[in-house]
């Protein structure tokens, strides 16, 4: 049976576009989170208290499985729930692969099917868009979100022919997910102006136009708006909003210490169907309607605990539990042995399925797990 067309008005879009009613309600991110696991200056906790307010959240630049495992663990504990991770196999160059993956709240989004990193028979893309459906257990509706990370290059010119395969990229997704709300997401590393994405935008709308995504070096300015979510028209049909965040002034940090120890690029969050960002939310630039974020910030929002006062703090106190302190302990489920991250040579070589991450030493010897014998 045929649902009834609606006029939305609540669109990102300055006008009004008709579409199939659907709410698949879901407060959605995209983050490039700098080199996560590559470091030990990486605050998970910090990163956990700004990605805590979405239901799911596309990650770019993961560079291995820790980074991803890492983080998982920093937003079970800060919200006290589950949380799901899908990943795509490493892409990239010969010297340099990173990872595309998801995180997802097991009790708001499931992942729904269709996995799959872009068939890319060209060979256009240094690190090829990966996707995959998902469902709002709230209503069960279902949703298609792509990722993608574009090659920044020497100059502009290196960017331009990934940004003009989007176009391709978007038909082939529209195959993949057929009558799907479709939204590609990540690090554009261009604005939407450009006309490289002139094929891309034939199908597909940029949700954020004004203002930037990357951090400056000097606090509260920001640089270049590289960041963001394109999406088709039943996609947009169910945004009620979708902005910037400005993670540096929710944490209360600098850009010094926001690009060193959490990423040189702010978030994009929006909101899906009834779903709502909580009051924690800071925008840097709203877009469009999205001061609807603002108008419902203080309206009960699903979780919006999570986001408890520690996390007005600032850097110094989010990061007491940082890389070498939050799941740097690596345990075997089978054996209940554990290994440190540094000192024990089979740290790296548990299989997934064995794994299990303690934030400290402490947290296995009290789960009855005991240190490796040839730990140093």
């Amino acid at each position: 049976m045929k649902k009834t067309f609606l006029i939305s008005a609540l669109l990102v879009l300055a006008t009004a576009v008709s579409g199939v009613a659907a709410a698949a309600d879901a407060r959605v991110g995209t983050w490039n989170t700098m080199r996560l696991g590559n470091g030990d200056q990486k605050s998970y906790p910090a990163l956990a208290a700004v990605a805590a307010n979405v239901d799911v959240l596309a990650v770019q630049e993961v560079m291995n499985d820790e980074g991803i495992q890492y983080l998982k663990l920093a937003l079970e504990q800060r919200t006290r729930e589950k949380w799901s991770s899908l990943c795509s196999s490493p892409v990239g160059s010969r010297n340099y692969k990173e990872q595309y993956c998801f995180l997802s709240r097991d009790s708001a989004v499931q992942y729904e099917d269709g996995a799959v990193s872009f068939l890319d028979r060209k060979h256009v893309f240094m690190r090829e868009p990966y996707s995959a459906r998902f469902k709002s257990l709230s209503d069960g509706k279902t949703f298609a979100l792509a990722t993608v990370h574009i090659i920044y290059g020497k100059s502009a010119a290196d960017r331009t022919p990934e940004l003009k395969e989007l176009g391709n990229y978007w038909e082939w997704l529209e195959e993949v997910y057929p009558g799907e709300p479709i939204m590609l997401m990540g690090d554009f590393n261009m604005p939407p102006s450009d006309p490289a994405f002139e094929a891309l935008r034939a199908n597909a709308i940029p949700m954020v136009t004004d203002g930037a995504s990357t951090l400056s070096n000097t606090s509260g300015r920001f640089a270049n708006l590289y960041d963001n979510v394109f999406a088709n028209q039943s996609a947009r049909s169910l945004m009620s909003g979708v902005g910037i965040v400005n993670y540096p002034a929710m944490l209360k940090v600098s850009h010094e210490d926001g690009r060193r120890a959490v990423s040189d690029h702010a978030p994009v969050f929006f909101q899906l169907g009834k779903a709502r960002l909580g009051s924690a939310v800071q925008m840097a630039y709203p877009q469009g309607p999205v001061q609807l974020v603002r108008q419902v910030a203080n309206a009960p929002a699903r979780n919006d605990s999570v986001f408890s006062p520690r996390a007005s703090t600032g850097l110094a106190a989010l990061s007491t539990a940082s890389t070498t302190q939050v799941g740097s302990v690596h345990g075997n489920k089978n054996s209940h042995i554990y290994h440190l991250s540094s000192g024990c040579p089979s740290y790296g070589m548990i299989s997934e399925k064995n794994l299990v991450v303690f934030a400290s030493e402490a947290e296995a010897i009290a789960s009855n797990y005991r240190k490796a014998g040839n730990c140093k």
